[in-house]
This record gives structure tokens, sequence and C-alpha cells, in this order.
């Protein structure tokens, strides 16, 4: 299309915080036209109303200067007066989906006669803009890895603004930022993807009632614009060295509590000095103190290693306490004084400095115990705004709670996750706040939907968690605010939140409130990439079928508009899990437009960083050595299960050049020296060097498939180089990765040359399995994988157990693979998992950090390979593979994805033979293994 509209925004500046603006352009239609066109952009995020009406949001994730806008045809349009409104969330800072850019909105409705445009609506200074102050600006992170919790207040903005008959007369006009094509934005791409779903689904029963009493006051202080300024990156490692100060202002000496918390990657001191006395804590513990009447000097130290500089200050006295910043700054609560030291260590190939000096400075303000001590320090006290410390932190009113009363639930309470018109009525506690704990079954990724009656000012908190244990203890997800805070207006009202969520169960804590409320339903628009119910398995194995389901759960709840890690946590596109996961996909739901989305995206990365980054298009800029290899190699996996040859092509300089880049990774030796994120699995594998036989192995195969790939474009000199490079990798490997006397390949080099002690089933997994071992050292890895020695370092992971099936379904141990399955995933069934689980005993006494994790969904594809036999012979599909084995079960049957459409599969121990039924698309060709004594039909036609 040609674009002529401008870029607009509103006066909030470049990079706003967790900023929510809303457009408005009203326009009169005269002239008669056959189809309108909007073609529409935002940084960060858009909402878009035709007429009152929400018809669109996006735009999908992608590189800032490569953006994408969607299209809407807009069938809603009438002769006359008509609005369209839109509202923009830009966050200011980035994630792990998102780069920051600046606030922005672009937006163009063409209207078209006869194919020919004949007019047109662009954006400009004529639109009408307002800040959205129903949101709360002063709000924190749901997680280091995404953006800020919804907290929204309906009485704060007029709920009809986007409606026609609005009146935004008292509105300022927007401002033109630039014309199409500038800078940050240098192009922008369509959507590339269909708009995802929006499926209702309701809850399935209220497990609880409780009477709450939350912590008593609450802080959370985002540290970064204070410490970090000028910096909107979401980069881990930051490093800094510095104070929080604060005085408590108590009416009389008075005891009480401190609790310090910060995210759970931090590196923190955990100390703080009140009034002189020095406390040494630990993250999120009660510390008992003593508060004299007056003021009490506070002085936290905040220095140490961070992903996410927030700290979370909480207290627990009988009466509240003010909080004054010293010499009442501009009127805050909070001083920083430093940095004394910053730095951020980023790992992307190149060696870090880990050594961290200590200021003078920083050293002698540990230990002060007056205000007029910190005179000598005014230099580097900088007033921490109000806007940038949140007291309305969901998750640790949540967490940080008494339990009062425990209530019966009678069926009334129910009445609220039923989808009818009945409703809970809710009637205010003597003491306490109201709380429920809901159970939505299984767990989804979506928008939190509620229709309630209340007074003005009843706050509805919305907390959100993945697991409970058989005691009743939840387990909080790695500090995860996954929260959402709604303050009612007077009446009837819904709401339908903005951010997407990831969560099974949830606590709805009422609040402020002394006449009875009324909820009528509580649901969840779940939002997943668009697709067909097409793989599916069933067998005479119940517990299999339901490893089977929850597999097939968690790869739809992953796919967005990329793949994703998990639902909760991050939602990033893993450049590592996405090779596992695409596997997993094809035998699911053949989502092949997306794995295309994600590999693109992946490959762009190699202009910001030596190597395709860990995950992308993200704030943090990282690179984890075997995930970009595993990219390589999801190229040829992609081509053999969809024959796209022009995507191929397209890819093929991007692959050329990261073989280029890992030649200048190469050491004396011929082997892989890196100084990156080195590791493989969640387990104590020696892989913190830059010399690691893991990814040597990876690096292996990845060149041999990019050399077939050449080799399929015709590019000859390149295939002879690809693997002339991995054979003298696997020569290095073997002379110098190989413990002669103890049989066994090494984790990894360490710095002074020395080999790593530590011996894994990993390392041994990834060399076997990369062919890089061949003769008696073959042998011996055969047996180390069916008879893993004690010694070794054991996976810990189901990303790693991926690539252990592979190994024994090659090795002819399918009956290993499948008690490992039942034992793994059982376990998980058996703790009531919906969806399968990151890893196990990853946080001490919880199960795992994420409950919904794609990467561990491996039965899907082993099933499929290892039950129905589906491989493709060619690109493609066009000739495939077919050989069931029923692998000691009665009977299996169920569906492959393929890009002409699906394979059915049917097979039954029938006792005297094997009945066989196979249906697939006339145009594929396909080669049958059958056992003897089988029966088989294909198509309906018997073939003995």
């Amino acid at each position: 299309m040609e674009w002529k509209a401008n870029w607009i925004w509103d006066r909030s500046g470049e990079h706003p915080r967790n900023q929510w603006t809303c457009f408005r352009r009203t326009f009169t239609v005269t002239t008669d036209f056959e189809t309108a066109i909007l073609s529409i952009s935002a940084d960060t995020k858009y909402f878009v109303y035709l007429n009152g009406e929400q018809i669109g949001s996006g735009p999908v994730r992608g590189w800032t200067t490569e953006w994408y806008y969607d299209q809407y045809v807009l069938n809603g349009l009438k002769k006359g007066v008509n609005v369209i409104a839109v509202l923009v969330n830009h966050y200011g800072m980035g994630t792990m989906s998102y780069i920051e850019g600046r606030g922005g909105l672009l937006a163009q409705i063409d209207f078209y006669n006869n194919g020919e445009v004949i007019g047109n609506l662009l954006t400009n200074e004529k639109w009408k803009t307002a800040n959205h102050n129903g949101f709360i600006k002063e709000s924190v992170k749901m997680s280091n890895c995404l953006s800020w919790a919804e907290i929204y207040d309906a009485n704060r903005f007029d709920r009809d603004w986007e409606q026609l008959s609005f009146d935004d007369s008292e509105w300022a006009n927007a401002e033109i930022v630039g014309p199409y094509g500038i800078s940050p934005w240098n192009d922008l791409n369509p959507r590339d993807i269909p708009h995802l779903t929006n499926e209702p689904i309701f809850p399935k029963s209220v497990l609880s009632l409780k009477a709450v009493r939350p912590i008593s006051q609450h802080f959370s202080i985002d540290l970064k614009p204070t410490f970090f300024p000028e910096e909107y990156d979401c980069n881990s490692g930051k490093i800094m060295q510095g104070y929080l100060v604060t005085e408590l202002h108590s009416l009389e000496d008075t005891e009480g509590e401190i609790t310090l918390t910060f995210d759970a990657h931090a590196g923190a001191k955990w100390e703080f000095t009140l009034n002189g006395h020095e406390v040494k804590t630990k993250n999120g513990k009660y510390e008992k103190v003593k508060l004299r009447k007056g003021a009490n000097l506070l002085i936290i130290d905040v220095g140490g290693f961070f992903h996410e500089p927030t700290l979370h200050l909480a207290f627990n006295f009988s009466e509240k306490i003010k909080l004054k910043a010293p010499s009442n700054q501009k009127d805050t609560r909070f001083l920083g004084f430093g940095p004394f030291y910053t730095t951020t260590h980023l790992q992307i190939g190149n060696p870090v400095e880990l050594m961290i000096p200590v200021d003078r400075e920083y050293s002698k303000m540990k230990h002060l115990s007056s205000v007029s001590e910190l005179e000598s320090f005014k230099k580097w006290a900088k007033a921490i705004p109000n806007e940038h410390v949140c007291t309305d932190n969901v998750s640790l009113l949540s967490i940080f709670k008494d339990d009062l009363i425990t209530y019966t639930i009678d069926f009334q309470h129910q009445n609220m996750v039923l989808a009818n018109h009945s409703f809970t009525n809710v009637q205010p506690l003597e003491n306490g706040d109201t709380e429920y704990l809901i159970d939505f079954g299984k767990e989804y990724l979506g928008l939190i939907d509620f229709e309630v009656e209340a007074s003005k000012g009843t706050i509805f908190d919305f907390f959100l968690f993945e697991s409970i244990h058989q005691d009743g203890r939840i387990e909080h997800t790695f500090s995860l605010n996954n929260s959402l805070r709604y303050v009612a207006r007077e009446g009837r009202q819904v709401y339908r939140s903005f951010i997407p969520r990831g969560f099974r169960y949830m606590l709805l804590t009422i609040r402020n409130f002394t006449t009875p409320c009324r909820i009528f339903n509580v649901k969840v628009d779940v939002t997943t990439f668009p697709t067909g119910n097409v793989g599916s398995f069933r067998s005479s194995d119940y517990l299999l079928n339901e490893i089977w389901d929850i597999s097939k759960h968690t790869v739809r709840m992953c796919a967005q508009d990329t793949i994703i890690d998990c639902p909760a946590y991050e939602q990033a596109l893993w450049t590592g899990d996405s090779y596992n996961i695409s596997l997993m996909n094809y035998y699911t739901f053949g989502n092949y437009d997306l794995v295309k989305r994600c590999l693109r995206l992946i490959s762009k990365s190699v202009y910001r960083s030596p190597l395709p980054e860990s995950h992308v298009p993200s704030g943090w800029q990282n690179v984890l050595t075997a995930w970009s290899i595993l990219w390589m190699m999801a190229y040829r996996e992609y081509y053999r299960y969809t024959g796209d040859l022009e995507f191929i092509k397209e890819a093929y300089p991007e692959l050329k050049l990261t073989v280029q880049r890992f030649q200048s990774f190469i050491n004396k030796d011929g082997l892989l020296e890196i100084s990156a994120w080195n590791m493989l699995d969640w387990a104590p594998m020696d892989t913190e060097q830059a010399i690691v036989t893991h990814q040597n192995a990876l690096l292996v195969d990845a060149l041999r498939q990019t050399a077939y790939i050449a080799s399929i474009l015709g590019e000859k000199e390149d295939e002879v180089v690809f693997l002339t490079f991995a054979e003298q990798l696997k020569q290095s490997i073997n002379r110098y990765l190989w413990d002669e006397e103890e049989n066994v390949f090494v984790d990894s080099i360490h710095g002074d040359g020395t080999p790593s002690k530590i011996r894994s089933v990993q390392t041994n997994l990834m060399i076997y399995l990369t062919d890089c071992v061949e003769g008696q050292r073959k042998e011996v890895l055969e047996e180390y994988l069916v008879n893993p020695p004690e010694g070794f370092v054991q996976i810990k992971s189901p990303f790693v157990l991926f690539f252990y099936y592979q190994a024994l379904m090659g090795l002819g141990k399918n009956d290993r693979v499948l008690d490992n399955i039942r034992e793994i995933y059982g376990y998980m069934l058996e703790n009531d998992a919906t969806t399968c689980w990151e890893g196990w005993d990853l946080i001490e006494g919880d199960f795992s950090r994420s409950h919904c994790h794609a990467w561990s969904a491996a039965p899907t594809y082993v099933f499929g390979v290892l039950f129905f036999g589906v491989k493709p012979l060619e690109p493609g599909f066009t000739k495939v593979a077919i050989s069931p084995n029923l692998n000691g079960l009665k009977w299996i049957k169920g569906s492959v994805p393929i890009p002409q459409g699906k394979i059915d599969i049917y097979c039954k121990d029938e006792g005297e033979y094997i009945d066989l039924q196979i249906t697939l698309p006339e145009e594929v060709e396909a080669q049958i293994t059958t056992c003897k004594n089988t029966r088989l039909q294909v198509n309906g036609k018997k073939k003995y």
C-alpha cells in the first residue's frame, strides 16, 4: 500500500512510562464507495474502535526497524458521521518481547471504488488526543520479562470516550512525529499471520472463601530510572552500587516488621540500616524492628546484580507509618544515593570483566546513622519520583497476608463461574477483605473478562498463578506479579482487560466495600494462534492419552504471535526452545506459517549481535550459544516438513553469515571457544566456560544441515566449506574433549586449559546424537544412554529429554522412552498438571518454575514418530514414511497434520492379526512398513 499518513503522538514525550493515550477522529462519509480499509500500527500496542465497537488490536511483535501494521475492512461504516478511536499503550521500556522505540500511532483509511482509491483519512494534527488516566501509571512490572501490571480505576475517565456521541472538544490536538519511514520505524510490514483467537472460557469452580488481611503498607520502587537513567532496555546483568533512603515517621514508640523483596534473579545484599542498627536479611523474610517516636532513618543497600532493579518494601505495624524523604526533596518519599558504580554485563560472545570495583564513598555510606551524616553525600542524592513508586502491588497484597477465617462455600458462591444469568452476592465482612480462590480447570493464556455490580470505589484484585500443592500451598512463580486491579464505579459494569496473562488459578480479593456487591461472571478470553484441531492421539493406555492431552494443550497455549516459552512468566520467543517446539507443532497443529515467522524474526538478530540471539525481538540482548546453533538446524527441519524452498532462499544469507561468525570463534585447537551463555539444561553441568563440549557437537550437526541447505540451493562451494568445517571440528572434539582414562567426553575445558571433572549424560548425549563419535567410543556412549551412570549429572528438564528420547528411539529402546514418559509426565499428572512443566526440582519446595512450558511437550512429537511412525521422506511430505508400532498396546489411533491435510491412522491388535487402516491425501506417496500378519487398508482399499 502507499502510506500518506503521519506518525502522531500526544505530549507525553518519546519514552513515557506505562502510558495509555486515547486518539479520536470524527469524519463524515458523503461519497459512495465499495470498500474502506483501515491500515494501522502503533508503538507499543493499540486497540481500535469504530463507532464505539472494538474491531481489533495489535500489532504483532517485531524488530522496531521492521515494524508491523494491520489492516481491517470497515464494514461498520455508515453514511454520515463516524468516529474512529484508538487506545495506545506505550511501555516506555523494553521487555523480553519488545525493544523500546518511541510513542507513536499511524493510521490510514483508504476508500476504494473499482479497485481505485477515491479518498482517505490520515493520522495528522487534526486527530484529538487525551491521556487515559483511568490506567494508573504508578504500576509495577508483571515480571522482569513483561510489561506493567494493569491497574484501572473506572472513575477517572469517561467510559464512553470511544463513542460517536462523546464530546472531545476539550481534548488537545495530536502532534505530528513525522511521515511514514521515519526512525525508529524505518519500514512497516503487513501482518504475516492471522489475528489470534478470542475464545471465552468460564472457570470450573470456586474452591474457597476466606477473610484475609494484607500487609499494612508496601512500596514497590522502580530503581532503574534513577540508577540507569536514559536506559530503556531489559538487559540482565545490571550491576549497581547505591542506597535507597527514607525516614519512617511514627507517632509513638512501636514495634513491627520490615520485609525486603527483590526479583528472584537478583544477587542483592539484603542489608539495611535502621537508626544505625545494621540488619542482614533474606529475600522476603520478616525482620522484627523497633521504631522510636518521630523520624527513623532507613538506609537500604541496593547494590548488587539485577535483571530488574526493583525493590519491594513492606511494613507491618499497628499503625501506618508515614514515609518522607530526608530534606523533603520535591515532596517525595525516597531518595536514591548513587549510582556510585554501574555497568551492564552483556553475554553476546565477548569476555566479560567479572571483578567489580567497590567505590570508597559507597563503602563509607554504609554505616551512617543520622540525617546530618547524609550531608556529605548530598552530591549523590536523587529524588525518586512518586510515579516510580507503586503502592497498589496486587501480588504483594495477595502473598503477604494473614488468613483470618475460612468459610463454608454454599452453592450461591458458585454462581459467578456459571455461564448463565445468576450471580454471587458478596456481603462485606466484619473483619478483613473477601478472598475467593477460583479454579479454571486448565492453564490458559488470555484476557480477564468480568461483570459486577458494586458501589463506587470497591476494589477487585485479581492475582493469578499456576499451581497449588495438595496441602493448599500456592506456588508463587518466581516473583511473578500476574495481576489486575479494578476500582469500580457505581452500578453494574463490565471490564475486559487489555493485557494477556497465563494462569490456571485466580485469587479474587474484594476490598474497600461496605455494601453488598454482585459478581455475575468471571471468565478468560483465550488468545492463541488460530488453528484447526488436526493432530490427535488415542490409545488403550489411559495414562498416555492424558499425557498427550496436556502436551498438546501446552503447545497450543504457547502458540501466540510467535511460539513462546510460557504463558505466565515470560511470553518470549526463545530461539532454542522454538527448535523443539516447532517439531512438536508439526505433529499437533501443523502451524507452518508460525514457525516461519519465528525463524525470520530470529534471523534478523544477527544484525545486532555476533550470533542469533537467545530470544527475540527482545530488550535483553543475549546470546545463548546452543540456541544459536539450534536455529541453524531448524531450517533443515522446516524444509523437511514444508518443502518451502522460497523461504529457505530468503534465509540463506543469514545462515551463511552465521557460519562465518562461528568461524571467528574457533580457537587454535580447532574448537568453538566463546564467552556467552553456554547452558543446555537446568542441571549442574560444568558449562560456565568458554570451551563447552555440547556446543561443539551441536555446531558439527548444524554445519552439516546448513551444507544440505547450500546443496539444494546450488551453492556447491559453500557446501564443501561447511562440510569441511564440520569434519575438522569433529576431529578436534575427539582429540581434545575425550577423557581416555575415564572413557567419557568431558563437559568443558576450563580457562587454565584443564579438562572439566564433571561428567554428564547431557554432554555425551549430544555427542552421540550429532554423530560426532565412532567405533568403540560410540558403543561406550550407547551404554551410558541406556544405563546412565549414577556419578553422571542427570537430565533435569524435559527440554533435554526431547533429545534423549530421539537417541533412545534411534537405539530401538522404545520401551525405555515410554517408561520415562510415564514416570516424568505421570508425576506431573499426579500433581494436577494440565500442561507440561518446565522442569522439576528447579526451585526448592516447588514443583517447577513455569507450569506451562512448550519445550516440555515432547510426547506430541514422540508419539507421532514412535507410535504412528510418520516421517517425511521428501520435503513437504510429497513422500512419507508410515510405520505404525503398537509398542505393546492393544490399539492406537490418531492423526498427523501434513501440508496437504492430514494422515489418519488406526491400528489394533486383533490377536491373530494386526488391523491397520490408513487414510491420507491421494497426492501423497506413502512408504508403509508393517509387521507380519497385518491386514492393511489405505484410503479404504485393502492391501495385504
